[in-house]
């Protein structure tokens, strides 16, 4: 009897198991595919950028490394990738300083307004880049809202100029990431239980020494996620730069569009890529060791102290 007991369950483990193989073999299509289009492009890109342009989209056949050579000497190149780094991290800066207390407020809020907020965050997240940097173009101008209420509240008596700059460009990637960390941030921290401050008060903590003891270094890993991935699209953002810099702020990704479109040399477009593809993947490797090595030490600080 009890082996017939068993023998259900049994067949519901064989059943379960040869879903999960089924759902796992289903996987592998998707991932092959999504895997050749990135790799394919970029094997492709790195090829190309070995090889001295001929002009009208030809390449030599010998391989060089001229274009290298040029990109890391030049100090017109150098700049651009200066520019297309600060940048990124200000607008990655500005949107932690942002997001974290917004996230923070949503995550904890017991209200039925949340998945309205939620809900808003979404639709600006499927709104198109461009339509959203246009607004930004009518708002930004000379004669636009933020000036003439400027100038309503006699703070200034010429227009700042906002559009054509490094500030406009910068306004532009804070709108084109800040929803997503926004939205990453609010799921790190809904995992974090409330209890554990309410814990931290009990003690006698502060809520502000509860926000900076507690919950920040559990969530310092997805925040430094969270960051990461904003900085990444700002690296690659094209349409902020190239709308709202007016083609003087030129950053790596306008530059690659001129290379490949304007110019039609895809050897040194190809190069420039590259190059970008390489500093944003030693900036991303250099952030994890250094959240690795800190959450290493602050592991020995805590078995030190519980062993004195």
């Amino acid at each position: 009897m009890a082996a017939g007991a068993r023998r259900p369950s049994a067949d519901h483990a064989d059943l379960a198991s040869e879903r999960s193989r089924l759902w796992r073999l289903l996987l592998w299509p998707p991932f092959v595919i999504a895997l050749a289009l990135l790799v394919l492009p970029q094997a492709v890109f790195v090829w190309m950028s070995f090889h001295k342009s001929l002009g009208m989209g030809l390449v030599s056949d010998f391989l060089t490394i001229e274009n290298y050579r040029r990109v890391l000497t030049d100090p017109f190149y150098l700049h651009a990738m200066w520019m297309t780094f600060y940048l990124s991290l200000g607008a990655t800066l500005i949107n932690l300083a942002l997001a974290l207390p917004t996230a923070y407020y949503l995550a904890r809020l017991r209200s039925r307004w949340v998945s309205y907020f939620v809900v808003l965050l979404l639709v600006s997240l499927f709104v198109t880049v461009v339509i959203k940097v246009l607004a930004l173009y009518l708002v930004l101008g000379k004669e636009g809202m933020i000036n003439h209420t400027l100038r309503a509240l006699y703070l200034i008596s010429e227009p700042v100029q906002m559009l054509n700059s490094q500030l406009g460009v910068l306004i532009g990637l804070v709108q084109y990431t800040l929803p997503l960390l926004v939205m990453l941030m609010i799921g790190v921290f809904q995992t974090i239980p409330s209890s554990l401050e309410d814990a931290a008060e009990v003690h006698g903590a502060t809520w502000f020494s509860s926000l900076s003891r507690v919950v920040l270094p559990l969530a310092w890993p997805g925040v430094i996620a969270g960051s990461l991935i904003v900085f990444n699209m700002n690296m690659g953002a094209f349409t902020s730069a190239v709308l709202l810099g007016g083609g003087r702020v030129l950053t790596f990704p306008v530059l690659i569009h001129r290379k490949v479109i304007l110019d039609v040399d895809y050897a040194m477009g190809a190069t420039l890529s590259t190059v970008l593809l390489v500093f944003v993947l030693l900036v991303n490797l250099a952030s994890v060791l250094l959240l690795r090595e800190r959450r290493g030490s602050g592991s020995q600080r805590a078995a030190t102290v519980h062993v004195s």
